[in-house]
């Protein structure tokens, strides 16, 4: 299949022009987990207006303080109108125990490798199921996330699906609301995520980020390339109040948007 992505400038003046306010159509999904019984991971995937398949980008929610089910259900409307525009579809799954998503979540900052580990085996539930989509193409896939989801990600690029062509990583990490300690294991965490990686990825960090300081990431960077080279740091700067949330902000896309376009044209 052919598409034609819209240029760097294209897609977010298209945005900017009000051309995208609804440029997609929703579909809410409940694709069964991995486990045994399985459990419903609702996934809300965005379709370009037109026939299709389309070439996909899975988008992986982080984790806010306190219980997961009590977060809402994942929907990173900035991050999809740049992409639908492009010509993509987005799905963005809800891991099990997040939102409404059936199961419980396990995970500790004490063990943050354990937990991105049980974050990709939901990420390789939700692409697998994905694929079967008539819309989608199976053959031109794309995992990105924020935060928690950045390392789940980088987790899931260990076992990609074979369609799997490149990963983005915002903010990713995990870390202890107040407790002290947390930086060590995160640290190995990405260590031995880098030691397996099986795709190429991109790395967004900001300067006034409230969870990790730029140093702190390009340490985390640091881990990664000890043995896989093929990441690429990128510093976004001041954003607002606070460059975690970026992705989440149609005011940030041009910190990313450019370097993603380049990152699709260079994994054909």
């Amino acid at each position: 299949m052919t598409y034609r992505l819209a240029g760097s400038q294209g897609a977010l003046s298209a945005l900017r022009g009000g051309m995208a306010s609804q440029a997609w159509r929703e579909e809410v999904l409940r694709i069964p987990s991995r486990d045994i019984p399985p459990s419903p991971l609702v996934t809300t995937l965005y379709l370009p207006h037109g026939r299709g398949p389309f070439p996909l980008w899975v988008f992986n929610h982080g984790k806010h303080y306190g219980p997961a089910a009590q977060q809402s259900r994942c929907q990173p409307l900035a991050f999809v109108r740049v992409l639908t525009a492009a010509g993509f579809a987005v799905a963005a799954p809800n891991r099990k125990g997040f939102a409404d998503s059936g199961g419980v979540h396990l995970a500790h900052w004490r063990n943050p490798l354990s937990g991105a580990l049980f974050c990709a085996r939901d990420i390789d539930a939700a692409i697998r199921g994905l694929v079967r989509h008539p819309c989608i193409q199976a053959d031109r896939i794309f995992v990105a996330g924020v935060s928690y989801g950045g390392l789940a990600t980088l987790a899931y690029g260990m076992k990609p699906h074979h369609g799997v062509r490149a990963l983005v990583n915002f903010s990713g990490g995990l870390r202890a609301e107040h407790e002290p300690g947390w930086q060590q294991p995160l640290l190995l965490a990405f260590r031995h995520l880098g030691r397996y990686a099986r795709r190429p990825s991109l790395w967004f960090y900001g300067e006034n980020d409230h969870y990790w300081s730029m140093d702190f990431a390009q340490s985390l960077h640091r881990q990664y390339v000890q043995s896989n080279h093929d990441a690429r740091l990128i510093n976004t700067g001041v954003f607002k109040s606070d460059a975690h949330l970026l992705v989440y902000d149609e005011a940030g896309n041009d910190r990313w948007w450019p370097h993603v376009r380049e990152l699709i044209e260079s994994n054909p």
